[in-house]
């Protein structure tokens, strides 16, 4: 019975142990794999810092881009406002003569000039009161704008010419 006795404390020792490293064993695979975790995370975060820093450059440029359009949308809005001014005088200009042809054509006297001048000075005006709203118009349509109203100029013009 000793015997017994002494083999099952022996077992009991050894069997205790077992279950001591056992433990030992699934807590150090825990702790490895909490450390494998964070070690993941720190990882993720890292990519994560990574692609954020990547999207702020991106940001960064896209920011750059949009100034430098609205630079060129301002310079060409100022180089339009420029040859609308710059067209503005020019048909004023060729207004003013045809003006000048117009009353030399009622100072005839007779009731054919004067009729023929009072048509061609309200077709002038048609055009004053267009060019009156050359700013409404420049930016949407600016070249239809200009070939229907150079148009309108040298038919006008012709027919004041075929007058004289």
């Amino acid at each position: 019975m000793r015997k017994i006795f002494a083999y099952s404390l022996l077992s009991a020792a050894l069997f205790a142990g077992a279950c001591k490293k056992s433990a030992e064993e699934k807590a150090e695979d825990r702790f490895e794999k909490a450390q494998e975790n964070v070690k993941d995370q720190a990882e993720d975060i890292n990519d994560e810092r990574k692609d954020v820093t990547d999207e702020a450059k991106d940001v960064a440029k896209e920011q750059k881009d949009v100034a430098e359009e609205q630079r060129e949308l301002g310079n060409a809005q100022r180089e339009l406002s420029a040859a609308a001014a710059n067209y503005r005088r020019v048909v004023t200009e060729r207004l003013n003569r045809m003006d000048a042809r117009i009353a030399e054509l009622e100072a005839r006297g007779d009731a054919k000039a004067r009729d023929t001048a009072a048509k061609l000075r309200a077709r002038r005006s048609e055009l004053a009161a267009k060019m009156d709203r050359l700013e409404d118009r420049a930016d949407a349509n600016w070249e239809e704008f200009k070939k229907d109203t150079d148009s309108k100029l040298d038919q006008l013009q012709k027919d004041i010419d075929e007058e004289f």
